[in-house]
């Protein structure tokens, strides 16, 4: 069965494919070359602007280890699939803009949870759907450096992403919350609440 996501990416990919393939030898009107050029140019620059997916491949041609898709509205739409798009998803992230921290969950991980921001939890930044695993990230929603009202100046606040992993090593659950502090390691299950996502 075919996702709208895998749609999507299928039709980036012929579309590219289509964009940077040669002129057929024997073309003979010029005209109707610069429609197929200009229409393949426009297919192309709709599907990147409609979707920065950027996803890490396995060697072996499965499907994305992760993607980020980014909406009209700033949002985020994030499909983290299996433990090797890790890196690349922290490093996309960080790429567009996005104060986010991503980590593997480790039951064994000696501080436990990080606290939590206090001052940063009155929305959520980052809403979940579990089947199958996505999630949209609202980047406006990830407070700045803030003055408090007591006069306190706070650092802005960073998205902590723990993924955990099942035995198949496919995304069993992702749980998050706003910190202060990025830890070196965290417990899975750090949760943070807030609605499901509606993709």
């Amino acid at each position: 069965m075919s996702t709208p996501t895998g749609f999507k990416r299928r039709l980036a990919s012929e579309l590219s494919a289509m964009a940077t393939a040669p002129a057929p030898v024997g073309a003979t009107r010029a005209p109707a070359r610069r429609l197929r050029v200009r229409f393949a140019i426009a297919a192309v620059a709709t599907a990147a602007a409609t979707a920065v997916v950027v996803p890490t491949l396995s060697g072996s041609g499965a499907a994305p280890a992760y993607a980020v898709t980014k909406q009209d509205d700033g949002s985020l739409i994030l499909h983290l699939d299996r433990p090797e798009g890790l890196p690349g998803l922290q490093k996309q992230l960080k790429e567009m803009g996005v104060r986010a921290a991503v980590l593997e969950g480790d039951k064994n991980c000696p501080t436990g949870a990080p606290p939590e921001a206090p001052w940063a939890t009155m929305d959520y930044a980052m809403t979940v759907s579990s089947q199958p695993w996505s999630a949209i990230i609202r980047p406006d929603m990830i407070p700045d450096d803030t003055v408090l009202p007591d006069g306190r100046r706070v650092k802005g606040a960073t998205l902590l992403i723990v993924a955990e992993f099942g035995k198949n090593h496919t995304t069993k659950g992702v749980s998050f919350r706003l910190v202060e502090e990025v830890p070196k390691c965290s417990v899975p299950g750090i949760g943070a609440g807030g609605p499901d996502a509606h993709l």
